[in-house]
């Protein structure tokens, strides 16, 4: 009896030194919405957002309308990963240090015919910092495909990979966005920017905070 119990602690003790190894943590629990909320950003309330098969899934409201599935507390300095997924046509993105109005470095997912994943984006703007133009070559249209984001410093520093390819590596001249902000995941709001049975997915979100 002793041993087994042993072998359970010794066992529950592993999981817990991979969860966390490297510093890295979960951003997303895989059932549920825990540690993040819909934001009403964007002329929209937030999307539609639920959990299905371990991944949260992405649509637009029926009236066309979007906006940020955003974490329920702000982050600075880290890096973060996760996998992605996106029916044809959809148009999202990954925010980094997000203001309360929804304003945040984005790197686009925007997989459409003019569109552009893994590219940097100031949505305040309302322009490109960083246009990767050869997303296509390296972007998977079956299946799940992985980036990776890197964001420190203020002015910020910025780097990303598309699959294990460098798509952005950015320093801003100026402070354009506060040095910490919440994390969101986007919906964008109309006709053209959402087919009508398209779903974006995510999973395996996970972060790591630096200094």
């Amino acid at each position: 009896m002793r041993s087994r119990f042993l072998v359970a602690i010794s066992i529950i003790f592993f999981v817990t030194t991979l969860a966390f190894a490297g510093g890295w943590k979960k951003l997303f629990d895989g059932k549920s919405l825990k540690g993040w909320s819909r934001k009403a950003v964007h002329g929209g309330r937030g999307g539609i957002w639920v959990v299905e098969n371990g991944a949260l899934v992405a649509d637009q409201e029926k009236d066309h309308t979007g906006g940020l599935l955003g974490t329920e507390r702000p982050y600075s300095d880290f890096e973060i990963e996760l996998e992605f997924q996106a029916d044809y046509p959809v148009d999202t993105g990954l925010f980094l240090r997000t203001r309360e109005d929804g304003m945040g470095y984005q790197i686009t997912l925007d997989y459409r015919d003019k569109g552009y994943v893994g590219s940097l984006y100031a949505p305040a703007a309302g322009d490109f910092l960083v246009q990767y133009a050869e997303w296509k070559k390296i972007y998977k249209e079956q299946g799940w495909n992985h980036l990776r984001a890197r964001i420190e410093g203020q002015p910020a520093h910025l780097t990303a990979y598309l699959n294990n390819v460098k798509t952005i590596d950015f320093t801003d001249s100026k402070e354009r966005y506060p040095r910490a902000g919440y994390i969101g995941l986007q919906v964008h709001g109309g006709q053209g920017a959402w087919g009508a049975t398209s779903k974006a997915r995510f999973r395996n979100l996970r972060i790591k905070e630096l200094h």
